[in-house]
């Protein structure tokens, strides 16, 4: 038996934004619609995205019917932004910002810019030699917190293969 799809918008409750069910909007409609919004106008948007001012035209216009509300008024030298525009505006740019930080971050922690250092330490091992690595580690990449773990090589090793640990110093075979 086919379900049956009610074509009619529904309103998310946690964005109070009609949206279809299992509707999603694409990224570049998004960005699309952000540049607009700074230059007020399609061709000056279009030209600043290296794209056609209709293709810009037609996805804020797909946005604008996919969200149920009016982002824009046009007018023949460009747009104003409506309060409704406005008000997604700023949360677009916001979560666009957020796109924008976890990408940087994910670039970071890839690199070993930032994150996190698990190493375990057997106890017995002399500590010298340890704090002087870790020392010279902190001061190549301050972003990354070290944690150093103590305990017997048997217990670092477990921690280890079972990935709470990024590495472990044992003593002998």
């Amino acid at each position: 038996m086919r379900r049956r799809w009610h074509s009619a918008p529904m309103v998310d409750r946690r964005w109070g934004v009609p949206t279809r069910l299992g509707s999603r909007i694409p990224l570049v409609s998004l960005i699309q619609t952000l540049a607009v919004a700074e230059y007020l106008n399609f061709r000056h948007a279009a030209n600043a995205l290296g794209v056609s001012p209709s293709s810009i035209s037609a996805r804020v216009k797909a946005l604008e019917q996919e969200l149920g509300v009016l982002l824009f008024e046009r007018h023949a030298r460009g747009v104003r932004l409506t309060d409704a525009g406005r008000s997604f505006i700023e949360r677009v740019a916001a979560g666009v910002d957020q796109l924008d930080h976890a990408v940087k971050a994910a670039g970071r922690a890839a690199s070993g810019e930032c994150g996190r250092l698990r190493i375990g330490v057997p106890s017995m091992i002399p500590g010298s030699f340890l704090a002087t690595l870790v020392g010279q580690y902190r001061k190549d990449r301050p972003g990354v917190e070290v944690e150093v773990t103590e305990g017997t090589a048997r217990d670092a090793l477990i921690q280890l293969r079972a990935d709470r640990l990024d590495i472990a110093f044992v003593a002998g075979t």
